[in-house]
């Protein structure tokens, strides 16, 4: 009998946070996939965001794959999702976002407050540490911390980004607009949201499964901005239901 030739997987990370955050759920998806991570912390500009996906996808001549987009990398996700629709099996989002800055022109209500970013990296230059642990803090929701994650995810934590990377991923957050280019997106897509995410509020969520097609939304209770490290097994669950779903449906 041959060696099963495992699909692939490919996890596009958030600002400011270390790879290690993906191995409780990684130990569990790499049972079914070959996982590649794509991380925020090794780009030189706005582009390379994306263009890190695509580079990755090209060397590794990756025909088919699945694609989980988290914070900041759902709007790369989604970025993918609209030019690479054909190739794309499965697409999750935790802690999705469509545009993570308000837009009063549009009456788009749901996300930071422009001038709070720019403080944001104003104070990068002035004490990147401190900022960057108050930012750490806000993953989380109060249950969650009082249960011990954040402390467990603060030891493990190590920034290495310099504060010019820092600040470039603020501005992507800023800059990037997904709004019309989700509403293109065929694929089946299903968002995993904490109730209690201060970063990407609830509200995110629920703008993008009125906006995408095909999209199911998963809420789950006193769950801050990383479901997939605080509620792996259920996150592992929700997962393998919406891929047999769907492999069901494709049958």
């Amino acid at each position: 009998m041959g060696k099963l030739v495992k699909k692939h997987l490919i996890i596009v990370s958030g600002w400011a946070v270390d790879e290690f955050v993906w191995e409780p759920i990684c130990n569990l998806l790499s049972n079914e996939f070959e996982i590649g991570i794509v991380t925020w912390n090794k780009v030189q500009s706005l582009d390379d965001f994306k263009n890190s996906v695509i580079q990755l996808i090209n060397e590794k001549k990756i025909e088919k794959f699945s694609i989980i987009g988290w914070s900041l990398g759902s709007l790369i996700a989604f970025d993918i999702g609209n030019d690479y629709s054909t190739r794309i099996e499965n697409m999750i989002i935790f802690s999705g976002t469509s545009k993570f800055i308000k837009d009063q022109s549009t009456d788009y209500e749901v996300g930071w407050d422009k001038k709070i970013v720019n403080r944001m990296i104003l104070r990068l230059n002035k004490n990147a540490e401190k900022t960057v642990e108050e930012f750490n803090r806000n993953l989380f929701s109060d249950r969650e911390v009082k249960n011990g994650y954040y402390t467990s995810f603060a030891d493990k934590t190590k920034i290495n980004a310099s504060i010019e990377l820092l600040s470039l991923g603020l501005e992507y957050l800023m800059t990037k607009d997904m709004r019309e280019k989700i509403k293109n997106i065929n694929n089946r897509v299903l968002l995993i949201h904490g109730e209690k995410d201060l970063i990407c509020p609830v509200e995110s969520g629920a703008y993008l499964v009125e906006t995408i097609k095909n999209a199911q939304l998963m809420n789950l209770k006193e769950t801050g901005h990383i479901p997939f490290y605080t509620k792996t097994n259920e996150c592992y669950d929700i997962i393998k239901k919406y891929i047999n779903q769907k492999e069901d449906h494709n049958d």
